[in-house]
């Protein structure tokens, strides 16, 4: 019993804790560099993509599948 009810309250921290980052902090970027972007359609990225042309670039596509 003990164990479980635990477990249950370090799950909840680490739900919160994620939560937490997700929110405040997972958009701070160092000095210099432009803050992150949502892209939200194709023409925007397009845009910022080729904003850049001479620099170096990242792309992260992400599939749910």
């Amino acid at each position: 019993m003990a164990k479980t009810k635990y477990f249950a309250w370090l799950f909840g921290l680490a739900i919160l804790l994620m939560i937490g980052w997700y929110f405040l902090w997972s958009a701070i970027t160092p000095d210099g560099q432009p803050p992150l972007t949502r892209l939200n359609s194709d023409q925007q990225f397009i845009r910022e993509f080729n904003d850049a042309a001479t620099k170096a670039k990242l792309v992260l596509l992400l599939s749910p599948t």
